[in-house]
């Protein structure tokens, strides 16, 4: 199509180094990739360094960086405190076989700000964090079954990305949808033990728990759909899994991986509901890989090094010294003032985003809740991943020319029009953002009416 092929060749003159740079990763890496999630085409930016919330890419470019690692940088690029930790603690040794101090220093303020958490272990990353509240469920239940949302997404591994695009014709009904592998890699077994549930469907919810509770170890939900386009859970909903949960003997498992930056508690908080266990990640490492678990003290109790047969769980990287220093440094920095300062350009960034749409006369919006945002080519409601995946698909290759369009004009987000806030951002950030939108649209503008004119106002 013309529109692609135009963004295309717009985006490679606009940055011919990084194209030379993806050449010469063609050679060691599959597609030049090393990240499939920061992957896009034709080729995604070389950054070079960054500060704050401002990122230089290989060709020399400025770029206003609303991705922030997929959320992980609330504080931005090189933060002078995560900075000042980590370089302290790395001359003293990046890891040891033992535990720390620090350790305890960031475990202290996790459980005094989530509600969830009476005990707590550190992990490597957010997917470790998951799998292990999984494996933690099962074995605290004996049972074996897990229930994930349709769309949602914990880490990458089989289970955790079962359902994750629900493709029309292989998905099956809304009100007992099927396990769709998102590969070729998935075996036969995990797709087995998956329940899948639609997601903002309070009743389907607790019929599909009550159904399957006899066989149910966990049901795992992210209270903001990441992956697949920033779509809130209603409060309606977490509490029908709450209630379900409870009276079925399952564990409930939020992943906040994401959605702890949404406040001092993370969504739970907000929402005012308390899961059994808690999964995290991003903001808790002040950009360092990490990831942590927790939750009920009598769940937790499964790793206990004096238990029969305690849960294994020995990751070399887990707790390191310098994660550890950082996340202190970090989340030591963020109070709820912070959080209403990030949630209110959040919304600011939302309301201009929808401005933008309709002044240009193009279908569109901004979904997402507190600093997270996603754009969408659509004005139909959004509740869930059919929803959202619906949008995309007729959108088709807008998606990819608003996103490079967007970055010839200095604003970063992810592929899937994914935007979050950083504290080094204020106002001018977030009105640049707009500004670059609005202008974005009104070059695509034309080349949607030939392509797309379905989604003309």
């Amino acid at each position: 199509m013309g529109l692609r092929r135009n963004a295309f060749a717009a985006y490679e003159a606009w940055a011919p180094e990084s194209g030379r740079l993806i050449e010469e990763a063609r050679r060691y890496f599959p597609g030049g990739d090393t990240r499939m999630s920061a992957h896009f085409a034709p080729y995604p930016l070389f950054i070079e360094s960054a500060s704050g919330c401002r990122m230089r890419d290989a060709d020399g470019h400025e770029i206003v960086d609303f991705m922030n690692n997929f959320t992980s940088l609330i504080l931005g690029h090189a933060n002078p405190a995560v900075v000042d930790a980590v370089s302290t603690q790395i001359a003293t040794g990046s890891a040891y076989a033992a535990p720390t101090r620090n350790q305890l220093d960031l475990a202290r303020l996790l459980t005094e700000r989530v509600p969830s958490l009476e005990q707590l272990r550190f992990t490597s990353s957010g997917t470790e964090a998951t799998l292990m509240t999984l494996r933690c469920a099962r074995a605290a239940t004996g049972k074996q079954r897990i229930m994930k949302m349709e769309g949602g997404y914990h880490g990458s591994y089989e289970l955790a990305e079962v359902s994750l695009a629900p493709v029309p014709g292989l998905c099956g009904p809304l009100e007992s949808p099927n396990a769709v592998p998102i590969d070729a890699s998935f075996p036969d077994s995990v797709l087995n033990d998956a329940v899948i549930c639609p997601y903002n469907q309070p009743e389907l919810a607790r019929a599909l728990i009550a159904r399957h509770a006899d066989e149910l170890a966990a049901v795992i939900v992210e209270p903001i759909l990441g992956s697949t386009g920033m779509i809130p859970a209603t409060t309606e909903f977490l509490l029908a899994l709450r209630e379900a949960c409870s009276a079925h003997g399952v564990v409930l498992i939020f992943d906040e991986v994401i959605t702890l930056r949404l406040g001092d508690g993370g969504a739970q908080a907000l929402h005012g509901i308390t899961p059994d266990l808690t999964a995290m990640g991003k903001i808790i490492g002040g950009g360092l890989p990490i990831g942590a678990f927790g939750g009920r003290e009598e769940l937790m109790r499964v790793f206990h090094p004096d238990e029969e047969r305690p849960v294994m769980h020995a990751s070399t990287f887990s707790g390191n010294p310098v994660s550890m220093a950082a996340g202190a440094a970090a989340m030591g920095q963020l109070d709820p003032q912070r959080f209403e300062q990030l949630n209110g350009l959040g919304a600011t960034l939302r309301e201009g985003v929808d401005a933008a749409f309709r002044v240009n006369g193009i279908r569109g919006q901004a979904t997402g809740a507190g600093s997270l945002a996603n754009l969408h080519l659509t004005d139909a409601p959004l509740r869930d991943a059919r929803d959202s995946l619906a949008a995309a698909t007729r959108a088709g290759s807008i998606v990819q020319a608003v996103h490079l369009g967007m970055l010839r004009r200095g604003i970063a987000s992810a592929g899937r029009l994914m935007y979050c806030i950083s504290t080094p951002m204020g106002a001018a950030e977030v009105e640049l953002a707009v500004d670059a939108l609005d202008d974005c649209l009104r070059e695509l503008r034309p080349e949607i009416e030939r392509e797309k004119p379905e989604l003309l106002l």
